[in-house]
């Protein structure tokens, strides 16, 4: 039987995740874009990076002392297309919005513009930073590296974080092609699931510490995720690999940062300031008009929309319809949170002694 779901308002939810940051002595303005950047993880239906880790990624940290709430990032290069960033170990998400819209700025100036930040920590859903993009007629793109959880193909030790790419890009009436997607095949989470609902894992998600594929979900968390792809060059698991180091060479590589063999296994992937992260921001209008541009995307994405479905699927969604779907319901409903995830709130509320969030109802 499944556990009824607690559903909040998303703003509800938003002052309280803004209450407990500021209540461990993060500023209001940092504490703010935490809560934004959960909020729309939580909202689009990713609840594995929204406010299920509010406690043990960000309060629980700040009050250990891995994390420096007070901490302000600094420039350490920039040009009129790049920016070199160092978070100096703040929290990921305020240096990630303003690293990204300072992208954005350059872009706008001449026509395109990258960025890297190094020594960061966790900056949540990759997606969000490569919409803000979007609102500005641009292409966004990021990517994020993260702690080992991975093997290569071929390999069994753990060598790669599930280091998301994200892009964003814009097309008529607000519709949009978001594509954010780890390199692993699947996040580490869905071995957590299968373990606790006792059900056998997907082939291709995951090898023992041997090194062989296995379907026990004990023995996957044991050993390692796989790359995109799965198992074996048969299976295109060496493309995964190559997009997660890619990912890697382009966030810590290129920013100066944590590259993967100094990176700590998943057992220690809260280690502080060990992320490094890369924004791109492309403006249309110097490759073409705008609307010409959007108009064509709007036709690209309506006619992979309107394709046949194959057996036992109603339709063909494209990346990002399921993602705003779910925002739709989410805004119009409330957000459903897992009841342990609802109880993690209260455990939050009572260390930082701010009030919970107040649920809609049970659902």
């Amino acid at each position: 039987m499944t556990a009824e779901r607690v559903r909040y308002d998303p703003a509800e939810l938003h002052a309280f995740v803004a209450r407990a940051l500021i209540a461990v002595d993060v500023d209001a303005t940092n504490a703010n874009l935490v809560a934004t950047v959960l909020g729309a993880s939580d909202l689009r239906g990713i609840e594995s990076h929204g406010v299920a880790r509010l406690e043990t990624f960000y309060v629980d940290r700040i009050r250990d002392g891995f994390v420096d709430p007070r901490a302000r990032e600094k420039t350490v290069r920039e040009t009129a297309t790049s920016l070199a960033v160092d978070a100096c170990n703040a929290l990921g998400h305020p240096v990630g919005h303003r690293t990204m819209l300072r992208t954005i700025e350059k872009a706008a100036e001449s026509g395109c513009a990258v960025a890297t930040v190094a020594h960061s920590n966790h900056y949540g859903i990759a997606g969000y930073y490569a919409m803000l993009a979007l609102e500005r007629d641009m292409i966004g793109i990021s990517s994020t590296n993260a702690g080992r959880l991975a093997a290569p193909t071929g390999g069994r030790d753990l060598m790669l974080g599930t280091n998301p790419f994200a892009y964003a890009i814009p097309a008529e009436a607000g519709d949009a092609f978001v594509l954010d997607m780890a390199t692993t095949t699947v996040a580490l989470g869905k071995l957590e699931i299968a373990r606790r609902l006792g059900k056998p894992l997907e082939p291709g998600w995951a090898i023992d510490a041997n090194g062989a594929m296995t379907l026990d979900p004990a023995a996957g968390m044991l050993g390692a995720l796989l790359p995109l792809g799965g198992y074996g060059t048969e299976n295109g698991g060496h493309k995964g690999f190559g997009l997660g180091l890619l990912a890697d060479m382009l966030c810590a590589v290129l920013g100066g940062g944590v590259m993967v063999p100094d990176m700590p296994p998943s057992t220690h992937v809260l280690d502080p300031a060990i992320t490094s992260h890369f924004f791109a921001a492309i403006r249309i209008d110097a490759f073409r008009d705008v609307a010409a541009f959007k108009a064509d995307l709007s036709r690209l994405l309506g006619e992979m929309r309107a394709s046949a479905p194959s057996p036992g699927n109603a339709r063909v969604y494209v990346a990002g319809d399921l993602e705003a779907e779910r925002e739709r319901e989410h805004r119009r409903g409330g957000v459903g949170l897992d009841p342990v995830v609802a109880a993690s709130l209260e455990r939050v509320a009572e260390k930082t002694n701010v009030r919970p969030p107040r649920p809609i109802a049970a659902s």
